[in-house]
């Protein structure tokens, strides 16, 4: 048990890491495109917490949310960058994005037999589940309508069919093979 604990302790270090760097780096984690941030920052959290398993996940969403939360409060970029200071908005999706990507990961193994389609599969909808989680709670605590006005409603199809198509096709085709290759390096439990 103890080498376990030890075990995930590693995982979210390293995972952490690596989440740090890609959110302190300008235009590296959080790539701004007009007034919207293509976000790759959630790569090492699908990584991690495929590999970590559920604690590891929900660890790495809630850091993913507070450097999203630190990156909006010391270099906002664009106005819907304002909106991601308030935590309901930047850390509660990441960390709801972290419970449910196990989740999701669970679900997929036990219904797909190749490993790789499993994790492809996990990645996509659980990136496509991160553009829902945080996109809901941007429309309900951002002010919506009242800072968008009429202009919501296509602000929120730009984001899902731009952004959250290049984050969805990153999780696909890189992150899923990564964490196929290190599946083959997990120690047996």
């Amino acid at each position: 048990m103890k080498n376990k604990q030890v075990y995930d302790i590693t995982l979210i270090a390293v995972f952490t890491a690596l989440i740090v760097v890609l959110a302190s780096v300008p235009m590296l984690g959080f790539i701004t495109i007009g007034v919207v941030s293509l976000t790759i920052v959630h790569i090492p959290v699908l990584i991690g917490g495929v590999f970590g398993g559920r604690k590891v996940a929900l660890s790495l969403g809630v850091v993913f949310g507070i450097s999203s939360l630190i990156v909006a409060l010391t270099r906002p970029v664009t106005p819907v960058d304002l909106l991601f200071q308030n935590p309901l908005i930047s850390v509660v999706p990441r960390m709801l994005f972290g419970w449910a990507l196990y989740e999701v990961y669970v679900l997929c193994k036990k219904y797909i037999g190749n490993r790789l389609a499993a994790l492809s599969v996990s990645m996509v909808v659980s990136t496509f589940l991160h553009t829902v989680f945080v996109l809901v709670p941007l429309f309900l605590f951002g002010g919506g309508a009242d800072v968008f006005g009429a202009a919501f409603v296509p602000f929120l199809w730009a984001v899902m069919l731009s952004n959250g198509f290049w984050e969805v096709l990153a999780a696909g085709l890189i992150a899923a093979p990564i964490a196929d290759r290190l599946m083959a390096y997990r120690p047996a439990a």
